[in-house]
């Protein structure tokens, strides 16, 4: 249990790493993802920081986080994903940061179903004390249900 506690210490310092660039640059994100399905109830260990910026916003970025980066900002046509991201390791936390529009999942058909965000929509609530904008609940099951891995399922069960 000690291992677990320390891992949500990574992701707290890690958001809040995050989160000071994006807002001192006013950019608008939406937490996605494990981290989105941890705060909605799923207890489960968060693998990486899963996060959505408006595509235009991405160039005030670029020279803070350039140090940090472990997968350059391209377009990745991955497994279940199709999108422009990327990743970041900031003190061994994995941050992942997709650009949209332009994000679309491939569904358990293998149809590609593209992801409309709306950072309006987006609901505040609290990871170990940190405010973040969150993708609404039901949109995240919604996401979770198109990937449908196991651990997507394994998150839907625990949140819905």
């Amino acid at each position: 249990m000690k291992n677990y506690k320390m891992d949500l210490d990574k992701v707290k310092n890690a958001l809040l790493w995050i989160q000071s660039i994006l807002e001192r640059a006013d950019v608008p994100y939406q937490i996605v993802g494990g981290l989105a399905a941890y705060i909605y109830g799923a207890q489960r260990p968060i693998a990486d920081i899963d996060l959505y910026i408006p595509k235009e916003d991405v160039a005030k970025l670029e020279q803070e986080l350039a140090p940090y980066i472990s997968k350059p900002l391209t377009h990745y046509l991955e497994g279940e994903w199709d999108l422009e991201y990327l990743q970041l390791i900031y003190q061994d936390q994995k941050i992942e940061i997709g650009l949209v529009p332009g994000v679309k999942i491939r569904n358990k058909d293998g149809d590609w179903v593209n992801q409309n965000i709306d950072f309006t929509t987006s609901v505040m609530s609290e990871f170990e004390g940190v405010r973040v904008p969150l993708m609404p609940k039901t949109q995240l099951i919604q996401y979770k249900t198109l990937l449908a891995r196991d651990v997507d399922l394994f998150d839907i069960q625990a949140i819905d």
